[in-house]
């Protein structure tokens, strides 16, 4: 009976943030970012310090997550798919709202396998030079390999639709 509710809970949480998320988008209209990546020095899970500006070089898609997110635990099995198909073309990497230990505990049940990054302790201050001032998760940013920001999506990504944006900016071999 606990796992039912459990999963009703859940089930709810995601269907209120995925609606919040397309109505925030619809009231809001496009997302205003940054033109460039930020130069913003994380802490990665090693507690070794990384430049966002390093990461460059090659398509690079950043999302932005935290454990207590229902829709990020929705979202990252594509983004995972994703990376082990176009690993070696895409560059992605992921930025944790939580604290070290909850990051941890995310990235080992949904199997991250590419680099993530700590967004403490400010997570308020990384969200807004992102460009996501509303603060809400997910958030994912296509980043062409000069740094510039190509295409920011807040909310959830569809492995699909992220997989057929990846493919049209690099078909259309778009680096300005």
């Amino acid at each position: 009976m606990n796992r039912i509710i459990f999963r009703l809970i859940t089930i709810l949480s995601c269907a209120f943030f995925m609606a919040v998320g397309t109505l925030q988008g619809a009231m809001a209209g496009p997302s205003v970012s940054p033109s460039y990546l930020p130069d913003l020095i994380l802490p990665n899970m090693a507690d070794h310090s990384v430049s966002l500006t390093n990461l460059e070089g090659k398509l690079l898609v950043v999302n932005v997550w935290a454990n207590w997110c229902p829709v990020c635990h929705q979202e990252t099995p594509g983004l995972v798919r994703l990376h082990k198909k176009l690993g070696a073309k895409v560059r992605f990497v992921g930025i944790a709202i939580d604290n070290k230990a909850s990051a941890s505990h995310f990235i080992a049940q949904e199997k991250i396998d590419y680099p993530v990054l700590l967004a403490e302790p400010h997570p308020g201050r990384v969200l807004t030079a992102l460009g996501d001032k509303s603060g809400m998760l997910p958030y994912t940013l296509l980043v062409l390999p000069n740094g510039r920001i190509l295409l920011t999506h807040l909310g959830y990504y569809p492995e699909k639709i992220l997989l057929n944006n990846i493919q049209q900016i690099k078909s259309n071999n778009v680096s300005r």
